[in-house]
């Protein structure tokens, strides 16, 4: 029996990943494999940075059972160019053209020439452009280029990072103001000093957050969510004209986030940011990219809601404070 397998990392799923799913669902029993292991090219930039093979594998899920495809086209996931060796029948792979399928084909493919009795045949296609012209690649993303929809981003100069695992307890945020819950709703005073004192730009940090300032008829320029509160799960959803979706795991800073964050301060549009992962330390790129007279805001499980103000102080906090976390090689 015929296959066809379109071999990608999958990584950050974007709109030339949508391209790939369209163009086999019509081919011979087609199958997503996504790519981990020793297939992953060596030399690819920010590769430390690519999602887990399982955040992976799940998109291309989520987004097949979106599409109603999952009874249409299989996922399956390949580590090492053995695996090759495990698909019996003639098949047809379909790639992007690239360095990391030129190896596929000389490394995978030839072990298949010598060790089975089959007739493959290789599909290329094209890369999707983005917006300026350059193609849309996972890579691209990973440092904060493009946005998964191709969109050209602000772009940033900061490594990505990592907050020790000793030293998650004691971080101190830029300083702030509490409104506590104990003295009413919190996101009710909240609005109420926005509208008095009209900062240049709010952002919002947290689900919670976000949705309670809503409830108050008011949108924040920034809203960033995770769909991730202290009890779990957060089922509201939120929606946006202007939306981006980053990768960012927990205790981290990705370079995408720092892109993503400054093009959304530039917007004159409310800007909504879902995270994949955690957005608990993108406080610190709000409050060094924001302008001054700006305010962030985040929400202290079982306290209420913190205003930062963004001012040189807590600019040069939050920049000590970011320096002292680990670079990411």
């Amino acid at each position: 029996m015929t296959e066809t397998w379109a071999l990608n990392l999958f990584d950050r799923l974007h709109i030339g990943h949508h391209v790939l799913i369209d163009v086999i669902q019509e081919m011979p029993n087609p199958i997503a494999c996504v790519t981990g292991g020793e297939i992953i090219g060596k030399d690819l930039e920010y590769r430390s940075l690519i999602q887990p093979l399982e955040v992976r594998k799940r998109g291309i899920e989520n987004y097949l059972r979106e599409m109603d495809l999952e009874k249409k086209i299989q996922v399956k996931t390949m580590n090492s160019f053995d695996d090759f060796l495990q698909i019996p029948n003639s098949t047809t792979f379909v790639m992007f053209y690239g360095p990391c399928c030129m190896e596929i084909e000389e490394r995978g493919l030839e072990l298949r020439s010598k060790n089975l009795d089959v007739s493959d045949s290789v599909e290329y296609i094209k890369p999707v452009q983005a917006t300026d012209g350059d193609k849309i690649a996972s890579a691209r993303i990973r440092k904060g280029e493009i946005d998964r929809r191709g969109r050209r981003l602000a772009g940033t100069s900061e490594p990505p990072r990592i907050l020790r695992e000793d030293r998650r307890k004691d971080l101190k945020a830029p300083k702030g103001n509490i409104f506590s819950t104990e003295d009413g709703k919190p996101e009710v005073a909240v609005v109420k000093k926005i509208l008095q004192e009209k900062p240049d730009i709010v952002i919002s940090v947290g689900d919670v957050t976000t949705a309670t300032l809503m409830e108050q008829g008011f949108t924040p320029r920034v809203s960033v969510v995770d769909g991730i509160t202290k009890r779990g799960v957060y089922e509201k959803e939120f929606h946006s004209d202007n939306e981006y979706t980053i990768y960012n795991p927990a205790a981290t800073i990705y370079p995408e986030a720092w892109s993503v964050m400054k093009t959304a301060i530039k917007s004159e549009t409310d800007t909504l940011i879902r995270v994949e992962g955690e957005e608990d330390l993108l406080g610190f790129p709000a409050v060094l990219l924001a302008p001054e007279g700006s305010v962030m805001l985040y929400g202290q499980p079982n306290v209420g809601i913190v205003w930062v103000p963004v001012t040189e102080e807590n600019k040069n906090r939050a920049r000590g404070l970011l320096d002292a976390m680990k670079i990411i090689s």
